[in-house]
């Protein structure tokens, strides 16, 4: 006999959810903040998620909070839906984090990996505002994979979520029909500020027609719904299962994959294209590589290894041997650069407490994938209110004048903005600047030969038209 995870006299004792004025105008902040901390956001599938049913969804992990965070905006946006996501408990440790995190929907889970078997107790409360939710047509959403990935691929999925799915089916009497959409959360860049993000939906699976197996078999109805669900999360991402060249592919999807893209009719500038083209990408070498021509594509795949670790080694880039910097681009930039440095120094100083703390924390981490979440958490959600109530005062009392002190709060933002994106295209500048000075000095010969054998290579194996 199967254990369930709440008992049969268990009663939800808690209300669903706040919706007061504070809590929605704490929302449409959050929402706010997510936006400056992307550049873009890309809602994709909407349409495919059901209007007033018990709705459950799963998606890849691999960017921490800022997945969850990511996924209750997007539902959030399509109307106003009860949410709540599952997040690992220990990201509720630090007080703040932890207010946060369950004013805006999320909720902790105690894993036997991470807290231990004392810990599982605490999952109780959890369990009913679940099954509460589900059981009031709400939304759940919830990681699968437990632990978040450090690659663009799909781990394996515990049964966790379509245990408490099944359960509060079992709670309503099999009467209420619940749903598991698949969903997928895809980056530009995981680590860094203002990247573009695409939260995308898949459509969902009933789990009613699975009701009298469950009741007869409930180990392999869990088995049967959780290889679709896996198998479309994995189709809607870019899941590159090769992880023995998963570097090498990775760079070669930003490199050659600019080209690629073109050369099939998508656009790299736009993520969901881009998105589109690498899945193609690596499906058409993956193929490749299981169907006789092993040895060729390895033999890509080394030499974008190697490629990959020198121009890191070096800190250049690959574009720079696409469009090779010169004194006539260089001049103009190292020029626009000093004349925008002094805005730059004031911006800085301007958002100093939001900018710098997080670094000062994020080097403390190891897991990198936890960086982002710190930066939008702790800059954009606690310290821009915080610093801006410290900055009201002090110009009101250095200007004297309410019109002054309001209009330099409001380009606050835009600073923080212009900080970001004038460090990036400082970074870049350095790289092309690096890249000019070692091309002069005739350095970069050996690797500009593997990366024209390299692209001859893969144009011939991919048959793309040069």
């Amino acid at each position: 006999m199967k254990q369930r995870l709440w008992a049969k006299d268990q009663e939800v004792k808690f209300p669903s959810g706040r919706r007061g004025l504070v809590y929605r105008i704490f929302k449409q902040y959050v929402r706010l903040a997510h936006s400056v901390y992307y550049r873009r956001i890309h809602f994709l599938g909407k349409e495919n998620m059901p209007d007033n049913v018990p709705l459950m969804v799963i998606s890849d992990h691999q960017n921490s909070l800022n997945d969850a965070l990511a996924l209750v905006l997007a539902i959030n946006a399509r109307g106003r839906r009860k949410i709540r996501a599952i997040a690992r408990a220990d990201a509720f440790e630090f007080p703040v984090f932890g207010t946060i995190f369950r004013g805006i929907g999320i909720m902790p889970a105690f894993r036997l990996m991470y807290q231990g078997i004392s810990s599982l107790s605490n999952n109780a409360d959890t369990f009913l505002k679940t099954y509460h939710e589900l059981l009031n047509n709400g939304t759940i959403i919830i990681y699968p994979e437990a632990g978040h990935q450090d690659k663009r691929w799909l781990g394996k999925f515990s049964y966790g979520y379509l245990r408490i799915a099944f359960e509060a089916a079992e709670r309503s009497g099999y009467e209420a029909e619940v749903f598991v959409m698949p969903s997928c959360n895809h980056y530009s860049d995981y680590m860094n500020i203002r990247e573009d993000i695409i939260i995308k939906f898949g459509e969902p699976v009933s789990l009613k027609p699975y009701y009298d197996l469950y009741q007869k078999q409930h180990r392999t109805a869990q088995r049967e719904v959780n290889a679709i669900i896996r198998e479309r999360v994995a189709e809607l991402m870019l899941n590159i299962t090769d992880l023995d060249n998963y570097d090498a592919i990775d760079f070669l999807r930003n490199t050659y994959g600019i080209k690629y893209a073109r050369d099939n009719g998508f656009n790299p500038c736009r993520l969901p294209e881009k998105l589109l083209s690498d899945k193609q990408f690596f499906k058409h070498l993956d193929t490749l590589k299981t169907s006789g021509q092993e040895s060729e594509v390895q033999q890509v795949y080394d030499d974008a290894a190697f490629l990959n670790s020198r121009i890191n080694e070096l800190k250049i880039s690959d574009k720079c041997f696409e469009k090779k910097p010169s004194p006539a681009t260089l001049v103009p930039c190292a020029i626009l650069f000093a004349l925008l440095f002094p805005l730059y120094i004031f911006a800085y100083i301007s958002d100093i407490l939001v900018i710098y703390p997080p670094k000062l924390i994020n080097r403390r981490i190891k897991d990198t994938m936890l960086h982002g979440t710190i930066t939008l958490i702790f800059s954009v959600i606690v310290a821009i209110p915080l610093w801006n109530i410290i900055l009201f005062f002090t110009v009101w009392a250095i200007s004297d004048s309410i019109p002054i002190t309001l209009a330099y709060l409001v380009c606050l933002p835009f600073l923080y903005i212009f900080v970001i994106d004038y460090g990036k295209a400082w970074k870049r500048f350095k790289c092309r600047f690096r890249f000019y000075k070692l091309q002069k000095a005739g350095s970069l010969s050996e690797l500009a030969d593997v990366r024209k054998r390299v692209h001859e290579r893969l144009d011939k194996l991919l048959k793309v038209r040069t």
